[in-house]
């Protein structure tokens, strides 16, 4: 099967088309939505809010009308059996692929139906060219010889606002500030269910972040947007979560390419929130994109699984909705996973505090500080872990330290993770062990960090938020 075999064949669905509606003087039963438009808007990190209104509108309904044109029409054609037998048999391992358990002609067949419908459509929507033709036909082709799909994500962000219109990220990602449109949406009054953004204003999108990229399957898409948000959150100490994702993917063989999901967190307020300022535009792009392209690169099982674990933990603190203290259980844990061995059991609470005071001294934070708080959220999460009662004092300390400890951990996840294609944990440990022991090793472990890090060494000191 040709490209060329399509558009011969697409033109001529069109031209029948047209016939068929004016021989038989067509009219197409109409459907009443619902348009959701916002008519004010204000985000900003000290205050959101938002007025909306709606209107009746109505609209053609051509899908019965497109349904019995291509059975009466199309699906009989010589052309039309010739393409679903040359598609079969030249396309019989990817439909295999693609459609595991299904008859090879039947499934070309049905796939042939879509390419006809998108045509249709698109021609009843005004758009249809020749070029349209060409970009419909080489796209089927190329979904058939299973290339990568072109998928666009947009991420409606909560907990991160910007004081610039907008940021590219990298040739893939956008992040922009929220305009009204983005708030609109259009629903059929018959399955009018309300976008979760406009279900209340703490549920409003603090930002927009759109990603364009190709991809063997959804999951990729969804990997590279975890370990993004992974950075960003890394950036500064910030629960931004994606309160809706719309998924778009650019398709002719599969009936719908948009898909919405939610994440846990949407109806939570973020407790966490900070503003991207245009003077830091620089270093916040090198930083989101030299993490995300870390964790990408994070091949050894053992390294991957210890972020894993603590960027979880670092995500639960941030985003569960949950009381202080599991809050504090879990930035703990997280550090944990980070700085002890199986074999530290029993001393967890001092050597954590020794070793993360240690290696954050070597970015500004104050050792002993540092020291005195993690061995106190330590015997804090030993508490919360075996059920005893917490006094009102304990609480209202968790409440305070939580912030500190949570900062702790993501300073020090943003080190590991940059750390994991130079040392890698169990040798930055051993370091930070020895240069405890003497102002030479001490010295050695400055400098192992300031050469693995390449360059990130200063960044990470101006992103430790100290207070």
């Amino acid at each position: 099967m040709k490209v060329t075999e399509l558009i011969q064949f697409g033109n001529k669905v069109i031209e029948l088309f047209d016939a068929y509606v004016e021989s038989n003087r067509i009219e197409p039963p109409t459907r009443i939505h619902v348009k959701y438009f916002c008519t004010e808007l204000k985000i900003s990190e000290t205050g959101t809010s938002s007025s909306s209104s709606s209107k009746i509108i109505e609209k053609p309904f051509w899908g019965r009308i497109v349904h019995d044109f291509i059975e009466s029409k199309i699906k009989p054609m010589p052309e039309f059996m010739e393409l679903v037998q040359s598609i079969a048999k030249k396309y019989k391992q990817s439909i295999h692929i693609l459609a595991p358990g299904s008859n090879v002609e039947n499934q070309a067949s049905w796939w042939l139906q879509m390419f006809s419908q998108r045509l249709i459509y698109e021609k009843l929507q005004g758009s249809f060219s020749e070029d349209s033709l060409v970009e419909w036909a080489s796209l089927f082709k190329s979904e058939l010889e299973l290339a990568p799909t072109e998928y666009k994500y947009v991420l409606y962000l909560g907990g991160l606002f910007l004081e610039v219109d907008s940021l590219t990220l990298n040739d893939n990602v956008l992040v922009r500030r929220v305009q009204k449109a983005d708030l609109e949406y259009e629903k059929d009054i018959a399955f009018d269910i309300p976008s979760p953004r406009h279900i209340h204003p703490i549920a409003l999108p603090s930002s927009i972040m759109e990603i364009t990229m190709s991809a063997n399957d959804q999951r990729e898409g969804f990997d590279y947007i975890y370990r993004v948000s992974n950075a960003l959150r890394l950036y500064r100490l910030g629960s931004i979560s994606s309160k809706e994702i719309l998924s778009t993917r650019r398709t002719v063989i599969w009936p719908s390419g948009v898909t919405r999901s939610s994440e846990r967190a949407t109806n939570q307020f973020p407790l966490w929130k900070y503003t991207l300022k245009e003077s830091e535009l620089d270093s916040f792009i090198s930083f989101v994109n030299t993490i995300e392209q870390r964790l990408t690169q994070v091949k050894e099982e053992k390294e991957r699984r210890i972020l894993d674990i603590s960027s979880g933990r670092y995500n639960s603190a941030l985003l569960d909705p949950v009381d202080i203290d599991i809050r504090l259980m879990n930035a703990v844990m997280g550090l944990e996973s980070l700085f002890t061995f199986e074999k530290d059991r029993g001393e967890n609470a001092y050597k954590l505090g020794i070793r993360v005071a240690i290696l954050l001294g070597y970015f500004d934070f104050a050792v002993e500080e540092v020291r005195q708080l993690v061995e106190q959220a330590y015997n804090y999460r030993n508490k919360v872990v075996h059920g005893s009662p917490l006094a009102e004092k304990v609480k209202e300390r968790m409440n305070e330290i939580t912030p500190k400890i949570l900062n702790y951990l993501r300073v020090s996840l943003a080190i590991f993770t940059l750390e994991s294609q130079g040392t890698g944990k169990d040798k930055l440990i051993e370091a930070i062990d020895k240069s405890a022991i003497s102002d030479r090793d001490g010295k050695k472990l400055g400098d192992m960090l300031t050469a693995d890090l390449q360059g990130f060494k200063e960044s990470i000191c101006e992103l430790t938020d100290h207070s």
